[in-house]
């Protein structure tokens, strides 16, 4: 996992870079998600989640990075048989009528496939933890959710990928965000 997690990781730190500074970057994110208006013009919680993610220790990665359901087969918030226990990143969003929205984070390298039960989980993990958030000690309150995936255009064909909210293709990320890698 080290080995995916750094390839993966200055993509990663690109999209987080954009959330936490641009308002306009975590309104694009949310295009098109149910989302979208309510949470328009909304604030990251960026000292919030790393207090509560960082409450007992940091992590390896980032405070926004790997967020685990669990790392046994006792998470529920996955479909039965999976192994898709994290979503890359989780970013807590707050709008003016301060409702928080976690917005689960995918990223795909072009032509990587997905695990069995991987985009199918996200939706599943990010209602559950809606639900369990006090339940879990490095999990942000919040009331609402959103899916987002990051992906070669190859990909968009997969009808799994309907279990994503919002769809964004590396070459719109990198128009979007200046500090977007190319993919090699």
């Amino acid at each position: 996992m080290a080995g995916y997690s750094y390839k993966a990781q200055p993509y990663l730190d690109a999209i987080a870079s954009g959330v936490f500074a641009s308002r306009s970057v975590r309104d694009w994110l949310l295009a098109g998600t149910p989302q979208a208006t309510s949470f328009a013009g909304s604030s990251a919680l960026v000292d919030e989640q790393r207090s509560v993610r960082w409450r007992t220790k940091p992590t390896k990665q980032p405070f926004w990075a790997n967020y685990w359901c669990g790392k046994d087969k006792k998470c529920l918030c996955r479909p039965e048989g999976s192994t898709a226990l994290e979503s890359d990143a989780i970013f807590f969003l707050r709008n003016g009528e301060s409702h928080v929205l976690a917005l689960h984070v995918e990223f795909k390298h072009p032509d990587e496939p997905f695990s069995f039960g991987q985009p199918e989980a996200y939706p599943m993990r990010a209602a559950c933890f809606v639900k369990t958030h006090g339940q879990r000690g490095t999990i942000n309150p919040h009331h609402h959710w959103a899916t987002a995936i990051f992906c070669g255009p190859e990909a968009f064909g997969d009808v799994r990928l309907k279990h994503f909210q919002r769809i964004i293709s590396h070459d719109e990320a990198r128009r979007m965000l200046p500090d977007y890698p190319a993919l090699a």
